[in-house]
């Protein structure tokens, strides 16, 4: 096994269709499939179940796919450190967010590391919140930002803020109170989070405990979507300060704070052997400290650190 075998392996995972993966490795789909032959042959089970539609991974597969990704960093990071200079900290670290944290966090985030650590590629992974520990148990990324995670094995959790939900509505739609109860906005027609989403567990369950129903006209699992039609006037929705923050500030879209605790939390994920590696570490931590400059300066509104 070599690898070049693993980054074919990686990349037909990925994207479950031979012909795609040859296409974006620039190789032919015979040469593609005599390597995972290969591959499967020294190995001596097979990674995948070969249909009219595609390949899906077996359990070996699966199991294979969260090793590469793991061997590969590692070995670009060793590579790294033997062509670093002065002790530098270097190699790629990625890290996965919620769209709504990365409209925060993302440009300062990438600023600082840059700034302090030169030699560091920082790859930021954008994903419906649903998604992120995902990431981080495959191996796709180092860490995570996660929100409401509850502990699972092989990941490790360290509580890094909290966020306040707040209403958010275009500037000109009606609502004069300026704290706002459930009951105020079951009649206001929403666009919120698909399921599963924490945040909208978070949601309905605050409705259902009161017994009430609410306007839901659509779902969306980015606030990349979910922003605009706020924007535009289709629907209110329920996100952090994060979410819509130059909105907000060009007078685009309004927020409203609700009468009660209302809040989700962010945890900082990563795989339990992730400790080791230097440049993911001084990412962590500069990513804290970004963090609470942003909420310090009253620029990350309405969210404090755990």
């Amino acid at each position: 096994m070599n690898t070049r075998q693993m980054k074919y392996f990686i990349r037909v995972f990925e994207l479950g269709n031979m012909t795609k993966a040859a296409a974006t490795l620039h190789v032919a789909q015979p040469a593609l499939t005599q390597q995972i032959h290969l591959l499967e042959e020294e190995l001596g089970v097979a990674l995948f179940i070969r249909s009219t539609r595609g390949v899906k991974p077996t359990g070996e597969g699966t199991l294979l796919y969260k090793h590469a990704r793991t061997i590969l960093r590692q070995i670009d990071n060793t590579k790294a450190i033997l062509h670093r200079k002065d002790n530098a900290i270097s190699g790629t670290v990625s890290i996965a967010l919620a769209s709504s944290t990365a409209r925060m966090l993302a440009l300062p985030l990438i600023r600082e590391v840059k700034q302090r650590y030169p030699s560091v590629i920082l790859e930021i992974v954008d994903l419906p919140s649903a998604d992120l520990t995902r990431q981080v148990l495959q191996g796709r990324v180092d860490f995570a930002l996660t929100p409401d995670q509850q502990e699972i094995k092989g990941v490790t959790l360290k509580p890094f803020l909290v966020e306040e939900l707040l209403l958010l509505l275009r500037a000109d739609m009606p609502m004069k109170k300026r704290r706002v109860t459930i009951e105020d906005i079951r009649k206001l027609p929403l666009i919120l989070p698909s399921l599963p989403n924490r945040l909208r567990s978070r949601i309905d369950h605050a409705f259902l405990e009161r017994r009430l129903p609410y306007e839901l006209i659509a779902e969306a699992s980015t606030s990349a979507i979910l922003i605009p039609a706020v924007r535009h006037g289709l629907a209110a929705t329920i996100l952090p300060y994060s979410a819509a923050h130059d909105e907000i500030h060009d007078g685009t879209i309004s927020m409203r704070r609700f009468d009660f605790e209302f809040i989700r939390e962010i945890f900082i994920c990563h795989a339990d052997n992730v400790t080791g590696n230097e440049a993911v570490a001084c990412v962590i931590a500069v990513c804290e400290e970004t963090a609470n400059r942003l909420i310090a300066d009253n620029i990350w509104k309405y969210t404090k650190l755990l």
